[in-house]
């Protein structure tokens, strides 16, 4: 291990704090005679917090993999040292790598899908080597579980631009696709500025049965900015139809069976 490690890990710039343009903000006679420092702070901006680099701990410990964990540990300990506040701090995020008595029978809360605890890496109990967790049996099983998931089922079917196949609450439908039509503004003049307003009215998108204005309210070009991030694609459902059985079959599909 490094002799430097906990300076890699604990020296670095702390994140927070007001980085503002420094100065008076009110007049000298309109200052507090007398100011705490946890007021000063609370007033100037967020306390700054810790930012630790913890990646050159977690390459070190995945590095020792296959060792036995006392030899590790000493290794650790004979560079950090017990009476140092700062390398002290080093030994509490050991915690966040290695699960150094792991319980298989205990599920915790805030463990990963599929893992019988959230840190990489473990001390077996038998041997007392360090050991990978995604080496362990009952993981690799939920991995390949999840790998032999079946996709799930398709709910769109792009024919063309104009054309798309579409299933709406299990059954498969054909739904036609068009551009909105070019909107059309009149100017209007408020509080003595003159200003251009949508008059068109809007189109029904049939598939989400919601109405599509044709562009912003006004004219301009910060309406048309927040409008176009909107609809992207400047296209709505302008109609729909069930496929046949025939269709349904030419394309591979199938309705589901309503529930009873």
């Amino acid at each position: 291990m490094r002799e430097d490690m906990s300076r890699l890990i604990v020296e670095r710039p702390r994140k927070g704090g007001n980085f503002g343009r420094k100065g008076r903000a009110v007049a000298l006679e309109n200052l507090p005679t007398k100011v705490g420092l946890r007021r000063y702070h609370a007033e100037i901006g967020p306390v700054k917090g810790l930012n630790e680099n913890l990646a050159p701990l977690r390459r070190y410990l995945e590095s020792q993999v296959g060792r036995p964990w006392n030899k590790v540990f000493s290794d650790i300990a004979r560079h950090v040292r017990v009476d140092s506040t700062v390398q002290q701090h080093v030994r509490q995020h050991l915690d966040d790598f290695v699960a150094v008595n792991p319980r298989r029978d205990v599920v915790e809360r805030w463990r990963r899908p599929g893992q019988p605890w959230r840190q990489p890496l473990y001390v077996d109990p038998d041997d007392g080597l360090l050991k990978r967790t995604d080496r362990l049996l009952e993981v690799r099983r939920a991995r390949r579980v999840e790998k032999e998931k079946p996709a799930p089922p398709a709910t769109m079917l792009r024919l063309s631009d104009e054309r798309v196949l579409q299933r709406i609450d299990g059954l498969w439908y054909e739904v036609s696709m068009k551009k909105l039509p070019d909107p059309q503004y009149r100017p209007v003049v408020s509080d003595g500025v003159e200003i251009r307003r949508l008059c068109s009215a809007p189109v029904l998108d049939v598939v989400r049965y919601k109405e599509i204005q044709l562009g912003p309210p006004v004219d301009d070009a910060r309406s048309w900015r927040a409008y176009n991030h909107a609809h992207r694609d400047r296209r709505y459902a302008a109609a729909k139809r069930s496929l046949s059985s025939a269709e349904l079959k030419r394309h591979g599909l199938s309705n589901e069976t309503p529930a009873p």
